[in-house]
């Protein structure tokens, strides 16, 4: 009996950890978010150990504050510029003129009804331009966005105890990056107090590549959307270059989604503005921009990141975020390659092809030197 209770014990602390994340899930996921803010944080608390003014050095603690200062700053600089701009699209959504745009666009909307009616898609007794109307109307209603501020207003005072939450924890994992490690050495069986070693530091190293890496890529989306539709002459360019590049957190259809809301808001300043003739050209000129991007992030930016920083084949990578899609949607997708990797990096210790393990282990451990 004492064998079997010794053989399933990892098992059942494996089905109590789970358990504790369903049942925590909220605060599961703001002590992910914090070791995600701590890991991107890291180097620059290494930054602050190391700059020396005269005689004064920062020590650990006044490096984690001001660490945490910065990542703070840089999200509230986000937010601060973000603002104005979804502000004054919705006052641009206010100004267009319904009327004008069914004038305008009098003979396309005869030409769709004479199509529709012709293949039976419509009833003859409908008048498609007042359908058409009906569902701009029904787009661009402002009291659809006052009831979307009145839900975010009302939820300021989850968000702000979420903030404070995942500031709390960001700063001590900055403090002591070792508190989480220790933690599950604690909760872990002796036996294999050596292999999770092995897998808290592995997995540590390998996902502070990815992160960084994913925020490089991200930074990296924004400038090329945002010079290029600039270039190009399209208002809004830095407001559709940032969530352009901000969506492409999510794998493969992150894209999609940030061009079809680029696409949205070029063309409310093209109707805002009755700049009817260059709807074409703006929808071209964004959609192109994004595919563009989309292209030297899929052979450049995802290859060097999602390839070479967690250690897996695109193609591995691919079918893993297909499947994690499935199971939890876009969530799953963004949870994904963090997720995986460090699955990968637990079988690797486990594994009984000791001699697979020992070439990847040196390789490892060669990357893992040379890594500031």
């Amino acid at each position: 009996m004492p064998t079997i209770l010794k053989n399933i014990k990892p098992f059942l602390v494996v089905a109590l950890v789970a358990f504790l994340i369903w049942f925590f899930s909220d605060l599961f996921i703001y002590i992910s978010i914090s070791v995600v803010l701590s890991i991107i944080g890291r180097p620059l608390k290494n930054f602050y150990l190391r700059v020396k003014i005269k005689k004064f050095q920062a020590g650990n603690v006044l490096a984690a504050i001001m660490s945490l200062l910065t990542i703070l700053m840089v999200v509230a600089g986000f937010f601060i510029f973000l603002v104005p701009l979804i502000i004054s699209q919705a006052s641009l959504i206010s100004s267009i003129d319904l009327n004008l745009i069914s004038a305008y666009f009098q003979e396309p909307i005869l030409d769709l009804y004479e199509f529709l009616n012709r293949y039976n898609l419509i009833d003859s007794n409908q008048d498609v331009a007042t359908i058409i109307d009906g569902q701009i109307r029904k787009l661009m209603d402002f009291t659809s966005f006052t009831n979307v501020f009145g839900q975010l207003i009302s939820a300021t005072g989850s968000v702000f105890m979420a903030l404070f939450i995942v500031i709390f924890l960001t700063f001590f994992f900055l403090k002591d990056p070792e508190i989480l490690k220790n933690f599950i050495l604690q909760i872990s069986p002796d036996s294999y107090s050596g292999v999770m070693k092995m897998i808290l530091s592995d997995s540590r190293y390998l996902l502070s590549r990815y992160f960084i890496g994913v925020l490089i890529e991200v930074t990296s989306m924004m400038i090329i959307i945002s010079t290029v539709l600039s270039i190009l002459g399209i208002h809004n360019a830095i407001l559709i270059g940032f969530i352009g590049g901000l969506f492409n957190i999510i794998p493969y259809l992150g894209p999609i989604i940030g061009a079809s809301i680029g696409l949205i808001l070029g063309i409310i300043y093209v109707l805002a503005f009755g700049l009817f003739d260059q709807i074409v050209f703006t929808a071209v000129a964004i959609l192109g921009t994004f595919a563009a991007a989309n292209l030297v992030d899929n052979f450049l930016l995802q290859p060097i990141i999602y390839s070479k920083s967690v250690k897996a084949h695109p193609i591995e990578i691919f079918l893993v975020i297909i499947m994690a899609g499935k199971l939890a949607g876009i969530v799953g997708m963004i949870a994904a390659i963090p997720v995986y990797t460090v699955a990968k990096v637990i079988y690797r210790q486990f594994s009984t092809e000791k001699i697979v393990n020992k070439l990847e282990r040196n390789v490892l451990d060669k990357e893992m030197n040379e890594f500031p």
